[in-house]
């Protein structure tokens, strides 16, 4: 009975093991579902065991995953950050959480995860991985760091070696840049390019290391640009100055070499030498520079002003006259750079004081056929000057009339000459070179002007004969223009001489007439001149012209002819204002009041408000006489105005005022201005009898009697 119970019991507790090892337990369940894409279930299986407290890998990883697929970033993250926490050396574990990083552009802790990676398992993917973040972020001495440790401890590649030479040279780590560097050079030669050879070269100059940069550039020296500038440096810097002025003297030999690298490989060996004090070699340098049949024109400039700043700054004085006097000599030489040669060579001997060699230049230049116009010009009114200013009159004036003479000389220059011959009071010397240039000059011509001074106001016999002999020559105006040049020096008879005849074929109209009345009134022929005058009066036709015969008329007495062309004047010039007034006046003074009223009126009229005291006077006293006193009382007005506004007035202009008061009604005005001019004027009796008519007129009759009464007696 006992077995039976127990055999009962025994199948029961079989039984119950069976069944436990059928069904599956829950991380078992859960990774079922995960494998069989049942995410939902897998979650919530996973996430159940999480909140039971089982945090493990198994559960951890599989359901990060589940929260990528349903797009919960966060929760990853939150989960992945939790579990690395606490399962620091989970390398997994990391790497998936930086990965989750940098899904969700968190590079910040993205780097932080690789660095606390690289920690607890540092490996050449992690510290590359680093490297490219702190490159990105800014972070160059922890990439420095990073890329040491690549370079030291794994199969560095040769661009790391680069990268970590840049970044010490920008962190001012210059040496150990250069050592790094060189450690490339050896352990991989065949990546040693021309790029990491420069930034090699580069370094060790900064560094004064330039035996080590001659090292380098081996080979590299003679293509030209950066690469000869690297090596001068480094020869330089090592003081090899011997193997650099080689070096140079190969360079400028080498057909390859453009003139723009020759022409700075000079400028800089020359500096060199004068740097180095070399002063010797620094001249001859420049003299066998100057002899290279490879220069070009500019070049060969550029040298030659190069050599003489060289031959001053060393003060040698003879070598510079010298060589500046061998290139002034030089045929090819523009006028324009032979100029500037001679205007130092000149400088230089006046600093010298030698002025005897200067003139005896002087001398030689100007003898030259080569010399141009401008050129000789002024080096002629150096020398001139120079002449004059040493007090040697005698070669001044050698020096003129050796200038005067050249057959090639321009009209300028021989004036010029001419002009600086007269004030040193070489008349004869001025007289032929004038007579020269007013060969064939017109008579107005400044030549014939500077001739004409020459002789003086009477000139002799000579200076006469030309002048007749030119009018004789000449026809139409040029001759009128000798005879008034014969005229001017006073030969009235000369040109008399020539004929009436010729006079009277001139014309009676414009120059030639003018000439005429000349002529006739310097000799005082009025008869003649009044004929000549009446006649060019009836035919002319221009008013300019005749108003030119009415003020030759007026200087020797014709008024009537002066009148004859005013009146001619009128028809030509009908609102000629000046005409207006002068007949108008002339008019009023021989008592045509008609004639007078209608000129004036029409003057006063064109004229405006007038300016003038008569007009308005005379005028006002025309619509007195006509009973027209209202009208006349403006022109009476504007009289008086005028005349007030004068600073001084005369017995004739007091008399107008004191007359236009009367006329004004203001009777005691009129009597008080009347009684100065009297005061003024005692023994006026015309004055005296206009006072007492007013008087009279305004009812002072035994006042008027009184002073009539003491006519001749004063007031």
């Amino acid at each position: 009975m006992k077995n039976a119970h127990f055999v009962v019991l025994l199948v029961i507790v079989l039984g119950l093991i069976g069944g436990y090892l059928v069904y599956p337990r829950p991380p078992e369940l859960a990774l079922m579902h995960y494998r069989n894409q049942q995410y939902t279930a897998a979650r919530a299986e996973y996430e159940n065991l999480l909140e039971k407290g089982d945090a493990s890998a198994n559960v951890v990883l599989p359901l990060s995953d589940l929260y990528l697929i349903y797009g919960e970033m966060d929760k990853a993250v939150k989960l992945m950050e939790n579990f690395v926490q606490y399962n620091p050396d989970n390398i997994e574990a990391r790497e998936r959480l930086s990965k989750y990083y940098q899904q969700t552009q968190r590079p910040h802790d993205y780097l932080g995860s690789l660095e606390k990676r690289a920690e607890v398992q540092p490996s050449e993917q992690a510290l590359r991985s680093l490297s490219q973040l702190y490159n990105a972020e800014g972070r160059y001495r922890q990439q420095i760091e990073v890329l040491k440790r690549i370079v030291q401890d794994y199969d560095a590649k040769p661009h790391d070696y680069l990268d970590l030479a840049y970044l010490l040279a920008a962190e001012g780590e210059m040496v150990e840049a250069s050592e790094i560097l060189r450690r490339l050079a050896r352990e991989h030669p065949a990546f040693f390019d021309i790029r990491a050879r420069e930034f090699l070269v580069s370094l060790s100059l900064d560094l004064g290391q330039y035996e080590e940069a001659i090292t380098y550039l081996q080979g590299y020296a003679g293509r030209g640009g950066r690469w000869t500038a690297y090596y001068e440096r480094a020869l330089e810097g090592a003081t090899r100055y011997n193997e650099l002025f080689a070096f140079w003297d190969r360079q400028l030999t080498r057909p390859d070499v453009s003139d723009e690298e020759k022409r700075e490989i000079s400028y800089r060996y020359e500096n060199t030498l004068h740097k180095l004090g070399r002063e010797e070699k620094r001249l001859t340098f420049l003299r066998q520079q100057l002899r290279r049949a490879d220069l070009d024109e500019s070049m060969r400039r550029e040298l030659r002003e190069r050599y003489e700043t060289a031959l001053r700054q060393n003060h040698r004085r003879e070598a510079l006259l010298a060589f500046l006097l061998e290139q002034i000599e030089q045929p090819g030489l523009s006028p324009r750079e032979r100029e500037a040669f001679t205007y130092r060579y000149e400088t230089e001997l006046r600093k010298a004081k030698r002025q005897d060699e200067l003139f005896a230049f002087w001398r030689r230049q100007l003898a030259r056929s080569d010399l141009g116009a401008s050129e000789r010009r002024e080096m002629s009114y150096r020398y001139q000057t120079a002449l004059s200013a040493a007090g040697r009159r005698k070669e001044l004036l050698a020096l003129l009339r050796q200038e005067l003479s050249r057959p090639d000389l321009g009209k300028k220059d021989k004036e010029a000459l001419a002009y600086r011959a007269l004030e040193l009071g070489d008349k004869l010397l001025a007289e032929r070179a004038y007579l020269d240039l007013a060969a064939d000059a017109p008579p107005d011509s400044p030549y014939v002007s500077q001739l004409l001074y020459i002789w003086g106001p009477r000139p002799e016999p000579f200076g006469m004969q030309w002048i007749e002999e030119r009018a004789r020559s000449a026809q139409g105006e040029q001759r009128l223009g000798w005879l008034h040049r014969l005229l001017d020096v006073g030969a009235t008879e000369r040109v008399l001489k020539l004929g009436q005849h010729d006079l009277a074929s001139l014309g009676y109209s414009g120059e030639p007439v003018e000439f005429q009345m000349d002529v006739l009134q310097r000799e005082e022929d009025y008869p003649r001149l009044r004929e000549v005058l009446t006649q060019a009066i009836e035919n002319s036709h221009d008013a300019a012209q005749l108003r030119r015969y009415i003020r030759r008329a007026d200087q020797v007495g014709f008024t009537d002819l002066a009148m004859d062309a005013s009146w001619r004047l009128m028809t030509l010039s009908p609102d000629d204002p000046g005409m207006l007034r002068r007949l108008g006046l002339q008019a009023y003074a021989e008592q045509r009041w008609e004639d007078a009223f209608e000129l004036l009126g029409r003057y006063l009229r064109l004229d405006g408000s007038g300016s003038d005291f008569e007009s308005n006077y005379f005028y006002a006293e025309l619509l007195t006489r006509r009973g027209s006193m209202d009208m006349a009382l403006p022109y009476y007005r504007r009289v008086v105005q005028l005349l007030d506004a004068q600073p001084e007035l005369g017995i004739r202009k007091a008399s107008v005022r004191a007359q236009s008061l009367y006329r004004l009604g203001e009777s005691d005005n009129a009597i008080m201005a009347f009684q100065d001019l009297l005061t003024a004027y005692p023994d006026n009796d015309d004055l005296r009898a206009d006072f007492a008519t007013v008087l009279i007129e305004t009812g002072h009759i035994e006042r008027a009697g009184e002073i009539l009464a003491a006519r001749g007696q004063g007031i």
